[in-house]
C-alpha cells in the first residue's frame, strides 16, 4: 500500500475556478471543452506531484493491473516489465521490475496507474467529492508520458474527462464528436476517424485543467520534457440503464412473454402481425409505465451498488469505541433513503435496510442535517445512553463514520 500523503485534495469548486460550478454545468457539461489555464505550477502540490509518484512506484506497493506501461498505441503485457516473487509458498506476481520497467519509460512507453485513489489519500478526497456532487461513478488515472513521446492515436472515451495538469507540457489536439455523448457500449473504433485539421490545439501546463466531454475525438504528445497528469474520469448513467430496468421488468408481463408469430421470417403476413402486435404492445405498456416507481427502483439499485467513499481513517479492525465527545458524520446523503412506514423508521443505504422506531425519528433527521457532530450537540428527546447505544449501531451498520 502507499504511503499516504499531502494535505487535503482541491475541492471541486476550486478546480474549476474561476468557473463555477453552476456556470460549468450550464454551459460546458456534456456540451463544450473547457480549457483552464492557471500559470500556477503548484496549484495541485497537495494533490498528487512527480515525487509522490516515484515513492509509490519505487516502493512496489502496486502491481499490475494497477501499474501498466503502453507504447505505440497499445499496452504492453505484464511480462516485459513485471516478475512473480515468491515467499514460501505464495506467489506474488505482477509485481514492477523497476530496471525494466525503468528502461522501458525511457524508450518512449507511458506509465499509467488506473484507480490510485484507492490508496492515494488526496485522490480519495477528491474522487468521493466528485462522486457526491455529481452522483455518477468517479475513477482516477494516472499517465507519466516521457519527453517527445505520442500517446494514444486520436480516439473518443466513453466517460467524461477532466484533466490535470501535474507537471511537464503536453500537447493536445482536439477534433468534434464523431458520436454524440456515446454511451459506454459504443467504444471507439480507429476506422471512425478520418484524418482532418483539428478545431482547437493547446499546451496543457503544470496547474492547467482540461475537461472533454465523452465523444469528443483527441490525441496527445509530449515536448521537450516528460509530462504528468490525473485523468478525473466520470462513468455516467444514463437513460438507457433507466430502460433498462423496465425492460428487466416487463418479463412479469405474459404478453411480452408470448411466442413470435410462427413464420415470422418467410411469411408476409406474419411479419405484418407481428409489426402490428409489437407496436400494441409497446403502446400499451408504456401506458401502464409507473415512472415513479421506475425511478425509485433506480435510484435504489445505483444506492445499492455504491460501494462507500473511500474512508482512510475508517479503523476496520480496530473496532473504534465511540464516547460523548466522538465526532461524527453520515454518509452522503445521495446515498441513502429515509422513508417512515407504520411505526417504523427505515433507512437504507450501500444494500442494507436498518428498522427503528419511530421515536428515534427526531434523532435520526438531526444527525442527517448535519455534517458531523457529537453527541451532546443533538436536540433529539433521548436520553444520552440512548443516544450513544444508537450511535454505536449505526457505526457498527456502516451508516455512521468517524469525522476527522
Amino acid at each position: 500500500m502507499p504511503e499516504q500523503g499531502g494535505a487535503g485534495a482541491p475541492q471541486f469548486e476550486r478546480l474549476l475556478a474561476p468557473v463555477t460550478p453552476d456556470a460549468f454545468f450550464a454551459r460546458y457539461w456534456e456540451r463544450e471543452v473547457l480549457y483552464i489555464k492557471r500559470g500556477d505550477a503548484h496549484f495541485y502540490d497537495d494533490l498528487l506531484t512527480l515525487r509522490d509518484l516515484e515513492r509509490i512506484v519505487a516502493r512496489g506497493g502496486l502491481r499490475y493491473p494497477a501499474l501498466q506501461l503502453s507504447k505505440g498505441g497499445s499496452f504492453l503485457p505484464p511480462e516485459v516489465f513485471c516478475k512473480d516473487v515468491r515467499a514460501g509458498e505464495i506467489v506474488f506476481s505482477g509485481l514492477p521490475d523497476l530496471d525494466r520497467l525503468q528502461a522501458e519509460y525511457q524508450s518512449g512507453a507511458t506509465l499509467s496507474v488506473p484507480g490510485l485513489h484507492r490508496a492515494w489519500r488526496p485522490l480519495a478526497e477528491l474522487a468521493g467529492e466528485v462522486e457526491s456532487t455529481f452522483n455518477h461513478g468517479v475513477h482516477t488515472n494516472i499517465y507519466l508520458t516521457p519527453r517527445q513521446s505520442h500517446g494514444f492515436d486520436p480516439h473518443y472515451d466513453t466517460h467524461e474527462v477532466f484533466v490535470l495538469q501535474i507537471s511537464g507540457r503536453k500537447h493536445w489536439k482536439i477534433w468534434d464528436s464523431l458520436v454524440e455523448l456515446p454511451h459506454q457500449s459504443q467504444p471507439f473504433h480507429p476506422c471512425m476517424y478520418k484524418p482532418s485539421e483539428p478545431v482547437l490545439e493547446l499546451d496543457l501546463e503544470p496547474g492547467d485543467l482540461l475537461y472533454v466531454p465523452r465523444g469528443v475525438v483527441h490525441t496527445t504528445h509530449t515536448l521537450d520534457e516528460a509530462s504528468l497528469h490525473v485523468t478525473l474520469g466520470i462513468s455516467i448513467y444514463t437513460y438507457i440503464e433507466m430502460l433498462t430496468i423496465w425492460l428487466q421488468g416487463l418479463k412479469n408481463h405474459a404478453g411480452v412473454r408470448r411466442g413470435l408469430p410462427p413464420g415470422f421470417l418467410n411469411r408476409a403476413e406474419a411479419k405484418r402481425e407481428l409489426t402490428r402486435e409489437f407496436s400494441q404492445l409497446v403502446a400499451r405498456l408504456s401506458r401502464s409505465l409507473d415512472a415513479d416507481r421506475l425511478v425509485d427502483a433506480f435510484l435504489d439499485r445505483v444506492r445499492a451498488g455504491y460501494p462507500g467513499k473511500l474512508n482512510l481513517d475508517a479503523g476496520f479492525f480496530a473496532n473504534p469505541e465511540i464516547g460523548p465527545e466522538t465526532r461524527l458524520r453520515t454518509l452522503d446523503r445521495a446515498h441513502y433513503t429515509l422513508s417512515e412506514e407504520g411505526e417504523s423508521l427505515v433507512l437504507q443505504f450501500s444494500g442494507k435496510t436498518v428498522q427503528m422506531p419511530r421515536h428515534m425519528r427526531s434523532f435520526v433527521r438531526d444527525v442527517c442535517a448535519r455534517e458531523s457532530f457529537r453527541l451532546p450537540e443533538l436536540s433529539c428527546g433521548l436520553t444520552d445512553e440512548a443516544r450513544l447505544a444508537l450511535a454505536r449501531q449505526l457505526l457498527k451498520e456502516g451508516f455512521l463514520i468517524l469525522s476527522r
